[in-house]
C-alpha cells in the first residue's frame, strides 16, 4: 500500500513540474515574440526616421525658394540631393489608410517622391506624420488649412518639428505596440537665409 502511495505521489509531483515547466515555455514564447514586434516597430522607426533626417536637413541645399508647400501632414521643398548640380524637388505626404487584410487598420503610408519619380510610399507602420513650422525666434508660424505655397509665410520657415507615430503591424497581448520619433530639423540653408 506504501508503494502505491508512492508512486501516485510521484506521478503527481512529475505531472506538476511538467505543467510548470510547459507553462514557463508558453511565457517565454509569447514574451519573445512581442519583444520581435516591439523590435521591428522600432526598426521600422528608426528607417524612416533616418531618410526624413537626412532629407530635412538638406533643404534648401543649394535651391531657393528652399520651401515650395508646407502644410501640417505635408512638406515639397528643394535641394542638391546628390551633389551632381541638379536641383532636386522632394515631396513628403501621408496617405490614406493601408488597406492590407492581416495588418493594423490605423496603418497610413507615408510618400516621399524625388522630382517627377513614380508614386511610390511605404507604411512601415506609420500612423501619423505631423509638422510643425517655426520661424528664427523659435516661434511656431500658423500654416492656414490645406496648406501653403505662399512664399511670405514659407521664407520664415527656419525649422521644423516632425513627430511620427509608428504602430506594430500586429497586436501584443491586446493593443498594437508603438514608438514614435520626434526631433526639431533645423536645415542650415534655412538658417543662411535670415
Amino acid at each position: 500500500m506504501g508503494d502505491l502511495i508512492d508512486i501516485i505521489s510521484s506521478t503527481l509531483i512529475a505531472g506538476m513540474l511538467l505543467l510548470a515547466v510547459l507553462k514557463v515555455n508558453a511565457t517565454l514564447t509569447s514574451t519573445n515574440s512581442d519583444t520581435n514586434v516591439e523590435v521591428i516597430t522600432q526598426e521600422n522607426a528608426t528607417t524612416i526616421a533616418n531618410t526624413i533626417a537626412y532629407d530635412f536637413y538638406k533643404i534648401g541645399y543649394k535651391a531657393t525658394p528652399a520651401i515650395i508647400f508646407a502644410d501640417t501632414s505635408a512638406v515639397t521643398f528643394r535641394a542638391q540631393m546628390d551633389h551632381d548640380g541638379i536641383v532636386d524637388t522632394i515631396h513628403y505626404w501621408l496617405g490614406n489608410t493601408v488597406s492590407t487584410p492581416l495588418v493594423n487598420p490605423n496603418w497610413r503610408t507615408l510618400y516621399r517622391i524625388k522630382d517627377s519619380a513614380p508614386t511610390r510610399g511605404a507604411s512601415l507602420g506609420v500612423t501619423s506624420f505631423n509638422l510643425g513650422y517655426y520661424d528664427s525666434t523659435g516661434t511656431e508660424i500658423s500654416i492656414p488649412a490645406g496648406g501653403t505655397s505662399d512664399q511670405s509665410i514659407l521664407s520664415e520657415i527656419k525649422s521644423i518639428h516632425v513627430v511620427i507615430l509608428f504602430q506594430s503591424a500586429t497586436k501584443v497581448d491586446s493593443s498594437y505596440a508603438e514608438t514614435y520619433w520626434e526631433e526639431f530639423i533645423s536645415p542650415k540653408n534655412l538658417q543662411s537665409l535670415m
